[in-house]
Parts: C-alpha cells; sequence; structure tokens
C-alpha cells in the first residue's frame, strides 16, 4: 500500500482482529473506523481492500466489509502449515536463541501460567474474556518470539500470516476452561525447556505435539456447539 494513512488504517484494523474487537461474520465500517484514526474514509477502504486480498475479510455488495468466516477444511490446512514449519523452527531456535531471547518467551509462558492459575482457582473453573484475550495474545507472542528467534524472516512472515488467520478465526470460539488452559501451558513449557537446553530434537517433538494438541481440541468444541463454528466448506 503507497499512502501512510492506508498502512496505518491496516495496521489499526489488522490488530483489532488479532485481539478479537471484529468477530467473523461483522460488519466493519469505514466511516467510524476513519474518525477513531482521525483520517477519511479513502484510506480505510484501501486497507480493507488488502485485508480482502488476504482472506480477513469479505467484501458483500450492499453491506460492504464484512470479517470472513473460515471453513472446517481451511482451518485444518492452517494447521497442517502450521505442523510443517514451527516444529523445524523450535528446532532452529534451540540452536540459535539468545539469552534474551530466551527471557522474552518465557515471560510469555509466566503470563499464560499466571492466568491459568487464576482459572483453575476460580469457582467456575472457566475462563471468562477479561482473562481470555490476554492468555490468547502471551500464547501468540510465544510463538512468534520463537519464529523470530530463527532468524528466518521468510519463515516470520509465512508463519504469521498463518497465527494471524488461526486467532482471528477462533476469536470467542475456543472454549477455555482450566483443563484447556493447563494442557497449553504444559505444551508450552516443554518447548521453553527445550530451547533453554539447546536441544533441538526435543524442541522439534514437543512443538508438533502441541500443535496436534491444539487442532484436536479446536476440532473437539465442534461437537458441543457445530453451529457456532464453521461456514459451510466451499
Amino acid at each position: 500500500m503507497r499512502e501512510t494513512h492506508a498502512q496505518r488504517a491496516y495496521d489499526h484494523l489488522r490488530s483489532k482482529m488479532i485481539a478479537g474487537d471484529f468477530q467473523p461474520g461483522s460488519r466493519i465500517r469505514y466511516g467510524p473506523v476513519g474518525k477513531e484514526l482521525g483520517i477519511s474514509a479513502t484510506p480505510v477502504r484501501e486497507a480493507i481492500g488488502q485485508l480482502a486480498n488476504e482472506g480477513f475479510v469479505q467484501l458483500v455488495p450492499q453491506l460492504g466489509a464484512i470479517v470472513r468466516e473460515i471453513t472446517q477444511k481451511e482451518l485444518i490446512e492452517l494447521y497442517e502449515m502450521r505442523e510443517a514449519l514451527e516444529p523445524y523452527a523450535a528446532a532452529k531456535a534451540a540452536e540459535r536463541i539468545t539469552q534474551r531471547q530466551l527471557g522474552e518467551v518465557r515471560k510469555q509462558y509466566e503470563t499464560m501460567f499466571g492466568i491459568a492459575e487464576q482459572v483453575r482457582k476460580s469457582s467456575t473453573k472457566r475462563a471468562s474474556s477479561r482473562t481470555v484475550k490476554p492468555f490468547e495474545q502471551a500464547d501468540l507472542a510465544f510463538h512468534m518470539l520463537i519464529i523470530e528467534a530463527t532468524g528466518n524472516q521468510t519463515m516470520v512472515r509465512t508463519v504469521g500470516n498463518s497465527h494471524v488467520l488461526a486467532w482471528i478465526f477462533s476469536a470467542d470460539r475456543h472454549s477455555y476452561d482450566a483443563q484447556v488452559m493447563a494442557t497449553t501451558c504444559n505444551d508450552h513449557l516443554r518447548v521453553l525447556k527445550a530451547l533453554e537446553k539447546a536441544q533441538p530434537d526435543a524442541a522439534r517433538l514437543a512443538m508438533a505435539m502441541h500443535i496436534r494438541n491444539g487442532l484436536e481440541a479446536t476440532l473437539a468444541a465442534v461437537v458441543d456447539e457445530p453451529d457456532r463454528w464453521w461456514e459451510p466448506s466451499k
């Protein structure tokens, strides 16, 4: 995108999608977004066009931009892509990660663990929207920090796009309870320990198991609330 305002609008909208502020199926209005950023609707329209090209939104006649639903097949393909790339990245990170980067990865793990403990000690043992958001943000940061530790910028961009899609389309759909959060934290701890010990094979295996667990948990949730999850496969 050529214009600075368009890039600002793009970054703003993408960040809000990652944070779950725009749910799948919701409408994005050009005017209010422009007003929020202090810009006209034109760069917002350009930014939304870019998001449409990337598959994040649909442009619907008479309605405008709609945050796109995902099919079950697409989500499985995203996880397959992650399973092909991220275990390899974890192994490379185990060889190349710096102490500073390790500290950042551990910080994200500790954030997730702290939230999981709050949920475990709660009366319902289920996460609220107030706790889900920071948990997911730390989860995403944990993965992206490991990818960045490889030093491979092509991989950073490729896996980054995959993660963004997964987070947008899973927003407010995944059922987080104490057990799900504990499993996620345990998976992350195995990856973290392998990184700290500079064990590439252990890091690879731990990451592969974590991604498979994530897909299984996501697909299992369809059994509980099938109508909330998918648009028909195309």
